[in-house]
């Protein structure tokens, strides 16, 4: 998993007024914290990041001096517009055994699409478990050779044998189907 440095201060005011002043409110919490820190981020900087990462990613938070290395466990959002309304990042440790989701990257789409194929994706992530240094940032399928009905399950993916996946094996996480052309002359 690659990791990024993102810039935390710590919050003394309620979150709808950190938000009023251009911040995203957060909470750290994790082993060997006391308790929850309290935390905004500058609202502009957390959307970069999260434009290249997402829940279960792990980046680095920088608050004063120290530097805690965290897995991004949720990041809530307004319903309607889309809108950072919160974020909760974990402390961890290299080897601190986690629960993440982890995005699945179908490789391949084009070669399907060159025969009129289209791949229907039903679950773009999967829930793992492992050591947060063996977490790789997503899980690639090829899908290049697949043929019309194929189906993509959860026991199709290829993982270090110490990280676990928690989904059912034979939960279907993609079907290869016919694609439709679209009639422009109409």
């Amino acid at each position: 998993m690659s990791e990024s440095l993102l810039r935390a201060m710590e919050r003394t005011e309620k979150a709808n007024k950190a938000r009023r002043k251009g911040f995203t409110p957060g909470v750290i919490y994790g082993e060997g914290m006391a308790e929850e820190l309290c935390v905004k981020f500058e609202m502009k900087k957390l959307l970069r990041l999260l434009r290249n990462h997402r829940e279960g990613a792990k980046v680095q938070v920088k608050i004063g001096e120290h530097i805690k290395q965290c897995i991004v466990k949720e990041v809530q959002r307004d319903p309607i517009t889309g809108e950072v309304l919160h974020i909760d990042l974990q402390t961890v440790t290299d080897n601190d055994t986690v629960r993440v989701k982890i995005p699945v990257l179908f490789k391949g789409k084009n070669r399907l699409e060159e025969k009129k194929l289209l791949l229907q994706v039903f679950l773009p992530d999967v829930e793992v478990a492992g050591k947060v240094n063996l977490l790789p940032e997503f899980i690639t399928v090829d899908v290049e050779s697949k043929e019309l009905g194929d189906k993509i399950t959860v026991k199709d993916l290829k993982v270090n044998d110490e990280i676990k996946i928690l989904n059912e094996e034979d939960e279907i996480l993609a079907v290869v189907s016919i694609g439709k052309e679209l009639d422009i002359a109409s």
